[in-house]
Order: C-alpha cells, then structure tokens, then sequence
C-alpha cells in the first residue's frame, strides 16, 4: 500500500470513510463525530491545496490524513514544550473501520514526520478526542507528548488533548 496526494476525484470516498468512521465510534459510545464535521468543502480545500492524503488499496481508500501548517486558534492557549514558527499540523487522520487494526493509522503518522523533515517543519502537532482511547494510545506510542491544556471542538462532552513531537534534525 502507498500513501498517495488526493484529488478531486476522491472526495466522496474520503468523506465516506469519514461516515463509516463515525458509525463506528457512535456505536461505541465514541462521541468524536457527529456527521456535521468535516464536510466536503474543507475537503475541496484542502485538496486543491494538495494537504489531503490517502491509503488506497485495490482502487479503494482505507485511510486519509490533512497535514499543513494551520493551527486552530485554540492551540494559543496550550502550552506546548517546544516553540517553533515551522509547525506542521495533523488533521483529520481516519482509518476504515474495515482496514483498523493493520497499521495503517501509525504509517500515516510515520508519513507526517517524513514529511515534515523533507518540508523543514520542527514539530508536529494535532488534537485527538479525549474519548478516544485507541486514537490517544497510538500517538503516545509514538512517542507524541501530551501538551498542557485541551481544546473544545463541535460541541463535544468531552475535550481534545493536544500532542506534539519535535522532529530530529538530521545532520
């Protein structure tokens, strides 16, 4: 499998990802999601600035994440361990509930770091569901450090922790 730009063509099988995604979690009392968010406009945004990537396997998308360096206004008020200007930002990261559990959501993590080195980033950041105890364990074990402080998002009932990861310097 290969991590590949999305285009516009893939919009729809993106967003249905995102609605099998949010089935998945409401029925496991997972309030991540409510189907309101994300909607295909910031899709088409993000793809036409080419920030939405995809697994695909067999002409069918498995995985998706949005990376750039836009941090919610939020993010202001966390306090993060490590200061940069060159901050690259990890959003909207799904996986099908069909292909979890095959690695596919640390590939796209290791794919973040490898683009942000290539890309002159320091550090990555994102926010992840505090309900979300598999989503939280995967960044932790890949060694993202929880910041202090927490984001409010789409009238959850629960937080966002925010995490981040200086990425090494090579050479």
């Amino acid at each position: 499998m290969v991590i590949e730009t999305a285009e516009v063509k893939d919009i729809k099988s993106i967003l249905k990802v995102f609605e099998e995604c949010t089935t998945e979690l409401l029925s496991a009392n997972i309030q991540q999601w409510d189907g309101t968010y994300p909607t295909k406009e910031i899709f088409q945004l993000d793809i036409k600035e080419k920030q939405v990537f995809i697994i695909r396997n067999e002409n069918k998308i498995l995985a998706t994440i949005t990376l750039n360096d836009q941090q919610d206004e939020q993010y202001e008020a966390i306090r993060w361990k490590y200061n940069s200007k060159k901050v690259l930002v990890i959003h909207r990261l799904a996986v099908s509930p069909k292909a979890q559990g095959m690695g596919l959501g640390k590939m796209l993590c290791q794919y973040s770091e490898a683009y942000g080195h290539k890309n002159g980033y320091d550090v990555i950041r994102l926010d992840a569901y505090s309900g979300n105890e598999i989503s939280c364990g995967m960044y932790e074990k890949l060694n993202y450090q929880r910041a202090e402080g927490i984001c409010w998002f789409h009238g959850n009932e629960l937080p966002f922790y925010c995490y981040e990861k200086q990425l090494e310097r090579n050479g």
